[in-house]
């Protein structure tokens, strides 16, 4: 399957290797760190801002529902009068919002993201405590090795297939200005795809979003994209 969806995984992946990876920790500078939580801030205030924003009018609906409600009742208190009438032009009300919501997003998602496109090249992702592996070739257990030089046309789509020796991991990808990209799950048993087009050259970091153990923060490895 495509860009973040689980497979099962083809028996020739169980002969992953399980070598090192390059070797190559991407240290973060004082003015990289600093950058870091400056994007992660304004993520948060994003977030916080969407989070108010559906707040807001989930109460309004909820206010307009009742205010509708309260409307309909009858003097006499026995019942809602046309009950059924409003029942249904609520109902339709509601349906109506759905699909609309369903086809402005779904196209979006990463399931269907460049699922109709040839990828330009292929990168074997596997990931281990405390390291990952990057190959153009499926990765095999019985030549240890270090992974290859990862070089990423821009402008191009490019696959990562990505599992897991042991437990799970994340397979998040940060451009130079600590901003997250793209990610996966790295997930024992099974071969996620993540598809995508890198826009701007440069060296992306990996990093594990998941924790995974005491060696969690210094999992990490990198690319470039030409």
């Amino acid at each position: 399957m495509v860009n973040g969806q689980a497979g099962k995984i083809n028996p020739k992946f169980r002969e992953f290797n399980y070598g090192l990876s390059s070797g190559k920790v991407c240290l973060i500078t004082d003015a990289g760190r600093r950058q870091f939580h400056y994007n992660k801030s304004n993520e948060m205030r994003e977030h916080a801002i969407l989070l108010t924003i559906f707040l807001v009018a989930a109460t309004a609906i909820s206010l307009f529902f009742f205010f509708i409600y309260r409307s309909s009742l009858p003097e006499d208190g026995k019942g809602m009068v046309n009950a059924g009438k409003k029942r249904l032009f609520f109902a339709l009300i509601l349906a109506s919002v759905l699909i609309i919501l369903l086809t402005v997003t779904l196209p979006k998602s990463p399931y269907f993201l460049f699922a109709d496109e040839t990828p330009a090249k292929v990168v074997y992702v596997a990931a281990r405590q405390y390291s990952y592996t990057m190959s153009y070739q499926a990765i095999d257990p019985k030549s240890a090795g270090r992974s290859d030089t990862i070089e990423l046309p821009v402008n191009q789509p490019v696959e990562f297939r990505v599992t897991s020796f042991d437990v799970n991991h994340g397979f998040s990808i940060y451009n130079d200005r600590a901003e997250l990209v793209t990610q996966t799950q790295a997930m024992p048993g099974y071969v996620n795809r993540l598809r995508w087009v890198f826009t701007e050259p440069g060296t992306y970091n990996v990093l594990c979003l998941e924790y995974c153990g005491v060696g969690h923060p210094i999992m990490r490895t990198s690319f470039t994209v030409k």
